[in-house]
């Protein structure tokens, strides 16, 4: 703020603001804001407070009239740069500063906005190692989109930096939409956002602000009247005073000073009125510099105004205290006088003197978005056009895109209906092309559908092809795959017609995979099949590895699975023989996938493991943490859960793996996580992956997040959540042509259903087994038929039958799928138990309770123990002694049960470790170790639960 506002009663303030500051530039840096309604004294404050300090301070400010991209931020560096010199080219990646800094020399080519954040962040780095810094940004409120994004982005990168970006903003003037609104939105997601609020003063206070103005201790009746019509604004208490001395309205009475006993007129009662009291005692000349001033903005090039209004009423106006002069510019000294007097100004006028002021900017090759705000102020709306959309092109240059966004839209509502048609969807096009850039799908939806309207009215299929290709990827973006897929389909159409093969068999094979992805597996090898022909006129190579891959990834998902592996490698060994890059690394990960489905998991893990060493050695980084997730699944069918576990964490603590690796990540950790019996923590990594896999149509991942919801459930005793969960993947598996991955869900569906006696629900996922094993005929696909058999026998008496039927699938399975053997080798055991044959029944309940402990499926393994002890075995003779104390004590080990029954008697870890002679370090591994295998999420819920399981017997 250019004025200053006396701080009468605002230590309470200033002690808050220097604290918030000293902390932040110690090393916590950050956004501090400050925030409060017009002419309080904000910017007053904090320039108070910074006075005292020896920190670095740069100073910026948005400006009402000329909002450029990045300008506060701008002015900030200049200010240092004027400072240090040589101080803006010695950071990394300076040269792309060029970018918002015209005068560090040509712009670079290859910029990007991250590239220039980074490079903005960099350069305060930098800064903050000379000395602690302080970035004042004053009138946020004013504030564009493309600044708030850059804070953002400097919150995150100056976290523990010592530079603090301090804000200013007026509370009252952030509307719904604002970007600052975004920004404090972003900010409390993050908990990050702090912010002083600067209140109105009190009556004292603002009693003894005006006894400074008036230079007199005020009377009564005085000070009661300032603060009625002020309500303790400051900058309104120091005009009304101001006001009433230049009118002569007020006289010294015993030592204070009181309205005049004889005044008539009355007392001002805005701001406003304030401000124009003092203003007539301004000559005609210095109104009319003024005026122009005002029209001008808060800030404005002094030779400008001086140009249009003499300088003589530019001087009177600074000695009058409306104007001051910073860093040899004109500013009002507050904007509140500004407001004052433009609202002043009659209406003809004020277009007047934005019409000279647009005029005289454009002859000065002024920023056009300057140029453009004072033509439409003057009513010049075809003038102001071009302005705005050469401003727009200016903004997208510096990755503005929302104030890009902005400045098309604005063009538009310029636009005459029926005048420059063309010109105006070309515009149109760009507003789409900004608001996507800038994250807007539903405004890029609604720019690029008026256009496709025109398009399709004209029958203007060059414009109507690409359009759909656009529109399809928003309606991507929104989840809207069934508008995606027409889109895209209308865009293959489209370029068929033009001609355009590359592009058409494009879009068909785009559509294509995602319908492989979503299991509509028919529909995608008819796409692929329709698209055949545009990649033989071709003769791209490169479409024709992509189109053998994903046919051969879809026929092995069909079943066909010889033929489909085969085409796989024909795709890859084209790629990879032509030096194709990116259709390599896609058909290795699609080679790898059908090997997957086809159960060849050890070649799969090979497969993928070698497409994620490729992908990485060409610099397809996120391709190569897709395929690298992708080892999970695999991993966890041939046991090696550890490994899995390992690879999935590698996942999630990457900072910058795609969406869908993290998805697939979090969902086989989780399913690890249930099997092991640590169902809490598995249920945010399952919910994730289900949410993921659900908006992006990926239903392979959706069966597994599901069911390992649903187990989790059952492991609970949650049964009615568990009943409804498998109950809707059946349903949804009905719907889908997804084999591989419906084999190990229908398997466990069909056991629980058993359990919980739901027959009708039993037969249908039975049925939905003998349909998959028949369509994809691999050993694990039978292998599941061959259980859900036995589990129809068991249920109908057949205990024989049921014995057969699972050792069946035992035999077809081998090592195929550890655990999955394991689970049919316990129902094997209770059937051959209700057929009389105990000691078959017995080695069996062995196998699979060894199977399980290797595997660390702690609730399989005691589900096996529990099935012994019901025979009356002796579990510590047939499974060892760790065995029947787990079973004894909830799975718990000796030293556990010993941490718990002292947890429950309230002992901290460091007791417990004083008392059991180890490290406090242990016993919380201990104790995390208990709360995980009870299920519980507190000491004392741990506590109950053992009570109820009567694990406190012997309590220290």
């Amino acid at each position: 703020m250019p004025g200053g506002i006396d701080l009468v009663g605002r230590e309470r303030e200033r002690s808050a603001l220097r604290e918030a500051i000293v902390t932040a530039v110690g090393g916590h840096g950050g956004i501090l804001l400050v925030a409060g309604e017009s002419g309080v004294g904000k910017s007053a404050l904090v320039e108070s407070v910074l006075a005292e300090a020896q920190w670095l301070v740069l100073r910026g400010a948005t400006d009402q009239r000329a909002v450029r991209p990045y300008a506060p931020v701008v002015e900030a560096i200049r200010a240092y740069g004027r400072a240090v010199p040589d101080g803006l080219l010695g950071s990394p990646l300076s040269q792309h500063l060029a970018l918002i800094l015209p005068e560090l020399g040509p712009r670079p080519s290859d910029t990007d906005q991250a590239t220039l954040f980074e490079a903005v962040g960099n350069l305060f780095e930098q800064i903050a190692r000379r000395k602690p810094t302080v970035m004042f940004l004053d009138d946020l409120q004013w504030v564009d989109g493309a600044t708030a994004e850059l804070l953002l982005h400097l919150d995150r990168v100056l976290e523990e930096a010592p530079v603090l970006v301090l804000g200013a903003y007026r509370s009252d003037e952030v509307p719904r939409g604002h970007p600052l609104r975004s920004l404090r939105s972003e900010l409390r997601r993050r908990r990050r956002l702090r912010e002083l609020t600067v209140e109105p003063l009190g009556p004292v206070d603002t009693a003894d602000l005006a006894a400074r103005v008036l230079r007199a201790r005020l009377g009564k009746r005085l000070a009661a009247a300032v603060y009625d019509r002020t309500q303790g604004v400051p900058f309104f208490v120091e005009e009304f005073a101001s006001a009433l001395a230049a009118a002569g309205r007020v006289e010294q009475a015993g030592g204070t000073v009181e309205v005049g006993s004889g005044e008539t007129l009355p007392l001002p009662d805005t701001v406003k009125e304030a401000v124009l009291l003092r203003a007539e005692r301004l000559s005609s000349v210095g109104r009319h510099s003024l005026e122009i001033a005002a029209a001008a903005g808060l800030r404005f090039d002094l030779e400008l105004v001086v140009a249009l209004g003499g300088a003589d009423g530019i001087d009177e106006a600074i000695e009058g205290g409306f104007l001051v002069e910073v860093d040899h510019q004109g500013a009002f000294r507050h904007d509140l006088i500004r407001e004052a007097i433009y609202d002043d100004t009659p209406w003809t006028r004020r277009r007047a003197y934005h019409r000279r002021l647009a005029e005289e900017l454009e002859g000065r090759g002024a920023p056009p978005e300057a140029v453009a705000e004072h033509w439409l102020a003057g009513g010049e709306r075809d003038r102001a056009r071009p302005s705005l959309l050469a401003a727009a092109e200016r903004f997208c240059q510096v990755h503005a895109y929302h104030d890009a966004a902005r400045a098309v839209h604005r063009a538009i509502e310029q636009w005459r209906e029926g005048e420059d048609e063309d010109e105006r969807l070309a515009a149109l096009e760009r507003l789409g092309g900004y608001a996507q850039l800038h994250g807007d799908l539903a405004g890029a939806l609604r720019a690029w559908q008026e256009v496709l309207e025109v398009c399709q009215r004209r029958g203007d299929l060059k414009a109507l092809a690409p359009l759909e290709r656009r529109l399809a990827g928003i309606y991507e973006l929104q989840g809207g795959w069934d508008r995606a897929l027409a889109a895209r389909i209308a865009a293959a159409d489209a370029f068929a017609a033009l001609g355009m093969d590359f592009e058409s068999a494009t879009e068909r094979l785009v559509a294509a995979s995602h319908l492989q992805s979503a299991a509509k597996l028919t529909a995608a090898l008819e796409l692929v099949a329709s698209a055949a022909s545009a990649v033989e006129r071709t003769g791209s190579t490169e479409l024709r590895a992509r189109t053998l891959s994903l046919e051969g990834q879809i026929r092995t998902k069909l079943g066909d699975t010889e033929r489909g592996v085969e085409l796989a490698r024909e795709g890859l060994a084209l790629a990879l023989a032509e030096n194709l890059i990116e259709p390599a690394g896609e058909a290795y990960t699609r080679l790898a996938s059908a090997l997957e489905h086809s159960s060849g998991y050890p070649e799969a893990i090979d497969a993928y493991s070698a497409a994620t060493g490729f992908c990485h050695q060409q610099g397809l980084s996120g391709m190569a943490e897709i395929c690298f997730a992708c080892l999970a699944p695999a991993m966890i069918k041939t046991g090696e859960w550890d490994r899995a576990v390992e690879v999935c964490r590698a996942i999630l603590d990457s900072g910058d793996a795609p969406a869908a690796a993290r998805a697939v990540a979090a969902t086989e950790l989780g399913v690890v996580y249930v099997l092991r019996g640590a169902t809490r923590r598995a249920r945010r990594l399952l919910s994730d992956g289900l949410g993921f896999a659900r908006r992006n149509e990926v239903f392979g991942l959706e069966i597994e997040a599901a069911q390992g919801l649903a187990r989790a459930d059952a492991l609970e005793g949650r049964v009615e959540d568990a009943v409804f969960r498998a109950r809707d993947l059946l349903d949804r598996i009905a719907v889908r042509e997804e084999r591989h991955y419906s084999v190990s869900a229908l398997h466990w569906i069909t056991t629980f259903f058993g359990h919980q006696g739901l027959a009708a629900d039993r037969a249908r996922a039975a049925e939905l087994l003998t349909r998959t094993a028949a369509a994809l005929g691999t050993a694990e696909a039978v292998a599941g038929l061959g259980h859900a058999l036995g589990e129809l026998a068991l249920a109908d008496g057949d205990a024989a039958g049921a014995a057969q039927h699972f050792i069946d699938a035992i035999d077809i399975l081998g090592d195929l799928a550890p655990y999955v053997r394991a689970e049919t080798e316990l129902r094997v055991a209770i059937a051959l138990t209700a057929e009389g044959e105990r000691q078959l029944a017995i080695e069996r309940l062995t196998s699979a309770y060894r199977a399980a402990r290797r595997l660390g499926a702690r609730p399989l393994a005691t589900a096996a123990a529990e099935e012994l002890a019901r025979l009356g075995e002796q579990v510590e003779r047939r499974l060892g002694r760790r065995a029947a104390s787990e079973l004894q004590h909830a799975g718990l080990s000796r030293r556990e049960l010993e941490v718990l029954r002292l947890v429950s008697v309230g002992r901290t870890n460091r007791e417990i470790a004083k008392v059991l002679f180890v490290s406090p370090r242990t016993i919380e591994m201990h104790v995390r170790n208990v709360l995980m295998k009870l299920g519980c999420r507190s000491r004392t819920e741990a506590t109950h639960r053992a009570a109820e399981l009567d694990l406190l017997q012997s309590s220290a």
